[in-house]
């Protein structure tokens, strides 16, 4: 089975989605890509789209105690229903306990939920900005408390020459080593990361490969996570293709383990991010 894209082109904007997880599989801005694609992406629904923008819901990676499968959860691998969209929005999708029901892991959701996504594109013309907003809704009785995680793939020219901006003196979780540590400075990637950083604000990715700085503003959520599995981690993951991990930068708008969503019966959270690339140097739209 092939996957059935949804196209849509707004000025220099062009992007690309897919029922298949909700999945914002593409952005480009005057042909650079914003948000980057794996060109080994497998678009047959045998398993989550690498790159794009994954959905993480309800566990983050194998979850709070390291335990869940499939990573990540169960709503990046099951087909979403298309809802009409709202207020310019491009493209808007639902989904629901009951969609997931019997698929790989729904025995581990932990209660009733329902989740309703949007694409939209804002700024202007010149300055286009990629909106992307997730509301969590908890349609049951009991408390529910869900991780989650925008889990956004940048295109960059070079990651071994990027700098990100905006996590200065945060605490993270390395994942890597298993320690707490706090960032000195502006981050410089040098070998595989795999950061949580207990920040929620603006982040910028100055990439001097392209000129070009992206700007993420997320919202809704606690945590910053900052990924690249680098050379040696990257040559075990069969779709990615060779170097193409040079290519990208994750920077995920996230609320995991102590900072999860805990949402009353009858209560929703929008958890979203906003992407914008502007020429180094200057504000996104």
């Amino acid at each position: 089975m092939t996957l059935t894209p949804h196209l849509h082109v707004e000025g220099p904007s062009r992007l690309v989605a897919y029922d298949f997880g909700a999945h914002l599989a593409e952005w480009t801005v005057d042909g650079l890509p914003v948000v980057w694609l794996s060109g080994h992406a497998r678009l047959d629904g045998s398993r989550p789209i690498r790159g794009g923008v994954p959905i993480c819901f309800p566990w983050f990676a194998d979850g709070p105690d390291g335990d869940l499968s499939p990573s990540h959860g169960v709503v990046r691998n099951t087909s979403w229903t298309s809802v009409e969209p709202q207020d310019g929005e491009v493209w808007a999708w639902r989904i629901a306990r009951e969609d997931v029901a019997g698929s790989a892991g729904a025995v581990h959701v932990p209660g009733n939920f329902e989740l309703r996504y949007a694409v939209a594109v804002a700024g202007s013309a010149q300055a286009p900005v990629l909106d992307l907003a997730l509301r969590v809704h908890n349609p049951g009785d009991d408390e529910l408390s869900v991780e989650v995680a925008l889990h956004t793939y940048l295109h960059v020219g070079d990651v071994r020459e990027i700098t990100v901006l905006g996590l200065e003196e945060a605490t993270y979780l390395d994942k890597v080593t298993g320690r707490v540590e706090t960032q000195d400075g502006p981050v410089r990637l040098r070998g595989e990361t795999d950061r949580v950083y207990d920040r929620s604000g603006p982040v910028v990715v100055e990439d001097r490969t392209t000129l070009r700085a992206l700007h993420v503003v997320p919202r809704g959520a606690a945590q910053t996570v900052l990924w690249n599995p680098w050379a040696d981690k990257a040559a075990q993951i069969e779709d990615l293709g060779e170097e193409e991990w040079l290519r990208f930068v994750c920077v995920e708008t996230a609320a995991r383990g102590e900072r999860s969503l805990r949402l009353a019966p009858g209560e929703s959270v929008e958890v979203g991010t906003r992407v914008g690339p502007t020429p180094i140097g200057t504000e996104a739209g």
